[in-house]
């Protein structure tokens, strides 16, 4: 294994790495969902016009 490989592999693992963190992150905020849980079935317990107790306030 040379050099590059080395640079290349941790670069991957740093992008994976990175990805991950935002899409738990962005789950955390609930950004995950669409906002129309009947269309998404992500399974937020959203009502089907898409207004969760969390974004009832910026729906508006």
């Amino acid at each position: 294994m040379n050099i590059w490989d080395i640079v290349v592999t941790v670069l991957l693992a740093a992008c994976v790495f990175l990805a991950v963190r935002k899409i738990i992150y962005d789950k955390r905020r609930g950004k995950s969902c669409c906002g129309d849980c009947s269309s998404c079935g992500c399974g937020c317990g959203g009502s089907a016009n898409g207004s969760t107790s969390r974004n009832r306030d910026t729906a508006r």
